[in-house]
């Protein structure tokens, strides 16, 4: 057993870290609880530690890694969305807070609807689908993801929550996979441009790319779904987008062409438009669409 200070193995990790990371004191704290379940407190009350070889070797371990720009999330196999914490890795794309607007907006369009039925695709992780079908115990949700690495972690996060999702592995581009029409339909998809793939953060190209990268003008996807879902809506059924930086006009037109109505925009915690919704018209309805 080595036993150390543990102002001083933190301080060690934090000075490291601040080659790779705005954030170090942060982190550091995170790869030490991982390792050694070392708490703020701890650290507040400067109480000894005694880290076995092992964890000692662990720790550096993780260090190295994070120093080799590998994102704390994956290092930690875990990362917190909405309240919950979900399973991540090399694979799959990380929640992010900047999602978490798309989940309240959801919420929104489906608070009068009984037992409704969601469609999540592009689903990654889980962590939309899996919140709304905690969120809402009466919905029926599917979820639809490409990458058997990605669906692994939504599986794996699924049986977790123990919530009733109902996956399939699958290009959400193939509406032939699932059958019937939704109340809504959610998507946080690949929308990143060729220049923002060419300037991303080295931790972030660590995340899959086909999670990432919308084809050259970034909105690829956007341009498809809106062919393809609004014929899979009830009346008065909704779709709801995570959008990128400066993407709404074109896709408020991408929906506007497809029919839809009542097109909304909501910001995320930074002031930037994240989310688009719209709605398909009631049985009959000829209200022009509104963005």
């Amino acid at each position: 057993m080595v036993k150390s200070r543990i102002q001083n193995v933190y301080e060690n990790v934090r000075e490291a870290l601040e080659r790779v990371t705005d954030d170090a004191g942060f982190e550091a704290l995170e790869l030490m609880h991982a390792v050694c379940g070392l708490t703020r407190q701890d650290l507040l009350m400067g109480r000894d530690i005694s880290l076995s070889d092992g964890q000692q070797k662990k720790l550096d371990e993780l260090v190295r890694r994070r120093l080799d720009h590998e994102p704390l999330q994956y290092l930690l196999g875990e990362w917190d969305f909405f309240g919950r914490t979900f399973s991540v890795g090399e694979g799959v794309l990380i929640p992010r807070g900047d999602t978490e607007p798309l989940v309240e907006a959801c919420l929104e369009l489906i608070k009068r609807k009984h037992a409704p039925r969601i469609l999540d695709l592009c689903t990654g992780s889980g962590c939309i689908g899996i919140t709304l079908a905690l969120e809402r115990p009466d919905a029926e949700v599917w979820a639809v993801e490409k990458s058997p690495q990605a669906f692994s972690y939504f599986q794996k996060n699924n049986q977790s929550f123990g919530s009733p999702i109902r996956g399939i592995l699958g290009d959400a581009l193939n509406p032939a996979l699932i059958s019937g029409n939704f109340d809504l339909i959610v998507s946080n998809p690949p929308y990143l441009t060729r220049s923002e793939m060419d300037a991303l953060q080295p931790e972030v190209t660590r995340e899959p790319a086909m999670a990432l990268y919308g084809q050259d003008d970034g909105l690829y996807f956007y341009k498809e779904f809106c062919k393809i879902y609004p014929q899979r809506l009830n009346p008065g059924g909704a779709l709801a987008f995570e959008i990128g930086d400066g993407q709404q006009s074109a896709v408020c037109g991408f929906l506007t062409e497809s029919g839809m109505i009542s097109i909304c925009q909501k910001h995320d915690l930074h002031g930037i438009i994240r989310v688009i919704t719209a709605r398909n018209k009631l049985s009959g309805q000829e209200t022009p669409a509104e963005t």
